[in-house]
């Protein structure tokens, strides 16, 4: 029988990614009207007229994880919805695939997080997603909660970019020192949503949290170097850029991001069989993907 899920935030993308990959697998991807608000409100009318038989929330991965700076009221808004969704999938004991990501963590540990490790969350937006981690697990049984660190897409204002603008802006850059995580192009972390969907399908009780990022651990100026790297291929960076090492303590991501975003994805692969692939093999795509 054909899988009927329930996509939110379809025209993220992330969403896209997923639907591109899904094309030749027996899921239908339902979906509702994203010109709309995301509206906790409207929630149990999706649910009661389109059944679906799981439910997939990236209606917020934009602000999850593109965004450096925090809007405390879309913070509330996201938490919101998500709370109401958590309750109503709970209520129909439909299976909830969500994100989150590792500003639940303070970064103060020195190797990669695993998921038996407590949440210590930094700033408001991780504080949030903490809380709506633990009512994920807490309320809903039958829940898939994906963790990524560095999701790198297109999107004009995302890490990724921003990252591309300030090497193509000055030869000379300053990069925050030991700032590490997984960078995890978006296509990957699709493939990983995709696998876990499709394996879940099969009635097997591996619900619960799994961290992925690509391989392998790597710092944030070894990213832009290896951009850099990329961008000149591509022409689109004249010279090498001399990159200078700062304090993380003096970035703007340093009041939202922990100094340490790397994740360990072993349980993921145990159970799913899901295995990392190397982050630098998606670079090239990402530069010449089209922008949200």
């Amino acid at each position: 029988m054909r899988m009927r899920v329930l996509l939110l935030g379809r025209e993220s993308l992330l969403g896209q990614s997923l639907v591109q990959q899904a094309a030749a697998e027996d899921i239908e991807f339902l979906q509702v009207d994203e010109a709309a608000q995301w509206l906790p409100d409207a929630i149990d009318g999706w649910l009661d007229a389109l059944t679906p038989d799981a439910v997939i929330d990236l209606a917020h991965y934009h602000q999850q994880f593109q965004l450096v700076s925090v809007d405390e009221a879309r913070v509330a808004a996201h938490q919101a919805f998500a709370e109401r969704l958590i309750d109503a999938c709970a209520q129909r004991e439909l299976l909830l695939c969500m994100l989150s990501n590792t500003r639940v963590y303070d970064g103060a540990k020195s190797t990669a997080y695993t998921e038996k490790d407590e949440l210590r969350p930094i700033g408001t937006q991780g504080a949030a997603q903490a809380a709506l981690d633990h009512h994920l697990a807490q309320r809903c049984p039958r829940h898939l909660l994906l963790r990524f660190s560095w999701l790198l897409d297109g999107s004009a204002e995302g890490m990724l970019m921003r990252l591309v603008k300030q090497l193509q802006a000055a030869q000379k850059v300053e990069l925050a020192e030991e700032w590490r995580g997984n960078p995890t192009p978006v296509a990957d972390a699709a493939r990983v949503l995709l696998a876990v969907i499709k394996q879940s399908d099969c009635e097997s009780q591996v619900y619960g949290v799994y961290h992925y990022g690509s391989a392998e651990v790597t710092s944030w100026i070894s990213l832009a170097m290896s951009l850099g790297q990329e961008l000149r291929g591509a022409h689109r960076l004249h010279q090498d850029p001399i990159i200078e090492p700062v304090a993380y303590a003096s970035q703007a991501a340093a009041r939202y991001e922990p100094q340490n975003a790397a994740l360990n994805g072993r349980r993921l692969l145990h159970v799913f069989g899901i295995k990392p692939r190397a982050w630098r093999a998606g670079l090239s795509g990402l530069l010449t993907a089209p922008e949200a």
